[in-house]
Formats: structure tokens, C-alpha cells, sequence
């Protein structure tokens, strides 16, 4: 565990200098053909966000179709077999109890939902849907650490004998009255009971249980599914900060009067970019396809289901990650965590193949390719020599600070070479930064960079 927060720290440090956009100038893109997926099983596995639940609106949204929802939008575009198996509250622990005989949840378990119903209802409906699975997304983990982030801090209070009785009293009445509390209405006890200097010394131990468990429990979820379904098209979605408002939710106008930010800083991106560090991670290790879903527009904490908001915006993100029927590259594996960098930047003009069917993502990527590349993304030349000598690390990391630079000049061109700079050496050994570039790494590289 403790090798894997280090390396996951190491991780965070490079994601959390990334800030600002590259964006991409690249000509026409070609149509995606969903074939492979028009009319197959899609299975939809999550929490409340992804079953579509409402903040503003009384709906039920367990393990059923919600119009507007971005699983509802998926399965319409695909004209698929459409089983939504999301429930509000589950966590990486309620998966882990369903997939696995012999694994002890907490207790929390089934917090939200009947337990002897689930047991003999909707997990094994769930274990089936997700054996005959042609396509499944799969947006969980702020449950882990967020929705109960109230319960540790009352327990962590608890255990720290606090003296503002006041306090813990009225954290507790709220919980038992409304099961999950968010981090704002946290606060707003806290600044309302004069206790927020407890509420700094014991938040890092609350937020450690939640976060421990869900960095523990995100490989073994993966295994599990995987299991079940070795050749599945498993795209996992990515969390996102939810203080940004849709300006047509009812909720755009409301504020507590509370500002967080005095607390702990920036802390919703923050926590976000930490916690999709297993998402990330498991797409490297596993070969699944992680959807960036920065920019998502929210009623007040889940995804608005106006037209244009945050569950149209998550759908058309799942959509543009699917594989395209029409990908060309019989030397790609569908299955490598490269396959969608790939398929990606070929489809938008980025980078070729080395032949009509060959992309050739182990050979060493050439100076003349990458400055065609980010002349495809910047509309600029002279980024990179037109040589054909290799890339090395940091040749990349140099060419994409002047890019960035070209693009936006100054302190946010910058932050983004340093980033690269930290990425591309991870886990390279201490002369990695001098080490040649696959041009499959370095359509992860471009892709991740012209996203973020």
C-alpha cells in the first residue's frame, strides 16, 4: 500500500501542474462507425451519478432508466440492449461485495438501499448483465470518500473526545436525517458551531479511511469485472469537480454563504485529480479506456440533465472514447491502454500510420513525425526539427513547452512543460529523461495534454 501511494503522489504532483488547454487545430475528423456496439448489451455500473439521480427533481433512479441520464443517451445513440445497474450510494465496496464471495464489506454497506433486496435481486441480475456484456462504463468511487465524509468526521470526532459537544450533536442529527452529507454542508456546521479549527485537525484522518479503501479496492473491482467478462469493452469515467454550476439548473443561483476555500484551499480539484489517480493508473495496467469528464455541469453536486449540461456533456465524452469500427491499424491491440490515444489522434489527423494499416506504436517516434503532429494540433511550425532522429523524453517535454508556449504564452505554457516533464520521466529510472519515445507513448502523451 505505501508503494503505491508513493508512486501515486508522485503521479498527482505531475497531473496537479497541469492547468489551462491545448487546443486542437487539427482539419476535418473523420465519422466514427459504431457498429460494433449498434445493438449489443450495454451495461451501465455506478453510483448516483451515474443512475442519473436528480438533485433537483424527486426521481428513482436505482437500477432503471432515467430520461436525460448520460447512460439513457449512450444507449439511444447506440440503439442498444441497455441494463442500468447504478444505484445511489454504492461505492468500490458494494461492487466488491457483489462480485466476490469471500469479501467482508464495511458498515455502511447497502447504506441506501434494502439489503436482503439487493442480495437476491439486483446482484445477480448485475453479476449477469455484466457476464453478457458487450460494452460497460463504469462511474464510481465519490461515494467512497464523499458522501460519507460526514460519517468519518463524526467518527473521527468521537474518537478525538471532542469538546464542542454542539458540534458533534448536530453533525449527527443531519446524518441520521439525511444518511449523506456533502463537504459544504460539513462546513456550514462547522463555521455555524464555531468549530472549524476541529474540523481542520480531524479532516485528513476522515478523508484517509475513505480514500485508503478506495485506492485498496479499485484493482480488485476491475479484476473482478474482468472475471467476468475478459474481452468486455470497459470504459471507466473519470470524477469531476462539482462546483461548476449549469447556469439553466435551478440550483445556479443558491449559495450557502459558506466558502470552503477558506478551509482547506482549492480542495474539490484537488482531491479529484487524487482520486482519479487509480482510474488512470488501472487504464495503463488493464487496457481499459478512461473519460476525462473535466467540465462537467452540475444542478448542485450531480450532473445537470438540462440539454445541453452535464450529462449530455459525459455521454458525448463516452461516445467520442468508444472505438471506432473503422480504426485501421491491425498492429494495435484493442485491449493496450495505447489503443485509444491511437484511435484518437489518427481519426482527428494528428498522427498517421507508418502504412494505411500499420501504426507501428513500438517503433521509436521520429522528430519529422512529432513536429507534424504539433503542427496538426497548434497550426504552427518549427516546434520540433524535421529530422529523423529519435525522440528522446526530454526532446518531447521541450517541443511540447513550445507548443504550449505558442498556444498560451507565458506562466500556463510553462506549468505545462514541467508536467510533461515529470510524466514522461515517471517510472523511467533516474536517466529516463534521456531514453528514446514509442510512438505509441507518445500518442498517450499528446492526447492526455490536448484534453486536459
Amino acid at each position: 500500500m505505501k508503494k503505491l501511494m508513493k508512486k501515486s503522489f508522485a503521479l498527482f504532483l505531475a497531473l496537479m501542474l497541469i492547468s489551462g488547454s491545448l487546443v486542437c487545430l487539427a482539419a476535418a475528423e473523420a465519422e466514427k462507425d459504431f457498429s460494433d456496439f449498434t445493438g449489443k448489451n450495454y451495461v451501465l455500473l455506478g453510483d448516483s451519478i451515474a443512475s442519473g439521480w436528480s438533485d433537483v427533481e424527486d426521481i428513482e433512479s436505482r437500477f432503471t432508466r432515467v430520461e436525460g441520464s448520460y447512460g439513457a443517451y449512450v444507449a439511444d445513440a447506440l440503439n442498444a440492449n441497455y441494463s442500468p445497474m447504478a444505484c445511489i450510494g454504492f461505492r468500490t465496496v458494494e461492487m466488491r461485495y457483489i462480485l466476490e464471495e469471500d469479501y467482508e464489506a464495511d458498515r455502511f454497506l447497502y447504506y441506501s438501499i434494502d439489503k436482503n433486496l439487493m442480495d437476491t435481486v439486483y446482484a445477480p441480475a448485475m453479476i449477469n448483465a455484466i457476464t453478457e456484456a458487450d460494452l460497460i462504463t463504469l462511474n464510481i468511487g465519490g461515494n467512497d470518500w464523499g458522501s460519507f465524509l460526514g460519517w468519518h468526521v463524526f467518527e473521527e470526532l468521537e474518537k478525538a473526545e471532542t469538546e464542542n459537544a454542539e458540534f458533534l450533536a448536530q453533525l449527527e442529527e443531519y446524518l441520521v436525517e439525511a444518511d449523506f452529507i456533502s463537504f459544504d454542508t460539513v462546513v456550514e456546521i462547522a463555521s455555524y458551531c464555531n468549530a472549524i479549527p476541529e474540523l481542520v485537525q480531524i479532516l485528513p484522518m476522515a478523508l484517509n479511511e475513505g480514500l485508503e479503501n478506495y485506492f485498496v479496492n479499485w484493482n480488485y473491482m476491475i479484476e473482478d469485472i474482468y472475471a467476468l467478462n475478459p474481452d468486455v469493452t470497459l470504459l471507466v469515467i473519470g470524477m469531476f469537480d462539482n462546483s461548476l454550476q449549469d447556469p439553466d439548473s435551478p440550483y445556479a443561483s443558491e449559495s450557502n454563504g459558506i466558502d470552503t476555500t477558506q478551509v482547506l484551499g482549492s480542495l474539490g480539484q484537488t482531491i479529484i485529480d487524487v482520486a482519479n489517480i487509480p482510474m488512470i493508473e488501472g487504464a495503463k495496467k488493464y487496457g481499459y479506456t478512461f473519460v476525462d469528464t473535466t467540465g462537467t455541469l452540475c444542478e448542485e453536486h450531480h450532473p445537470s440533465r438540462t440539454p445541453n449540461g452535464g450529462h449530455r456533456f459525459i455521454a458525448d465524452k463516452i461516445l467520442e472514447a468508444l472505438p471506432d469500427s473503422n480504426f485501421p491499424f491491425t498492429d494495435v491491440d484493442k485491449a493496450s491502454a495505447e489503443f485509444s490515444a491511437i484511435e484518437y489522434l489518427s481519426r482527428k489527423g494528428i498522427m498517421k500510420g507508418v502504412t494505411e494499416t500499420t501504426f507501428a506504436p513500438a517503433d521509436k517516434l521520429t522528430s519529422a513525425q512529432l513536429e507534424e503532429a504539433l503542427f496538426a494540433i497548434t497550426g504552427k511550425e518549427n516546434l520540433a526539427d524535421k529530422s529523423n532522429s529519435t525522440v528522446s523524453r526530454v526532446n518531447l517535454g521541450f517541443a511540447i513547452y513550445r507548443a504550449s508556449s505558442a498556444l498560451n504564452p507565458g506562466f500556463v505554457g510553462f506549468a505545462k512543460s514541467v508536467s510533461l516533464l515529470i510524466s514522461v520521466m515517471f517510472g523511467k529510472g533516474p536517466f529516463g529523461f534521456a531514453s528514446s519515445v514509442t510512438r505509441g507513448e507518445a500518442a498517450v502523451t499528446l492526447m492526455y495534454l490536448i484534453n486536459k
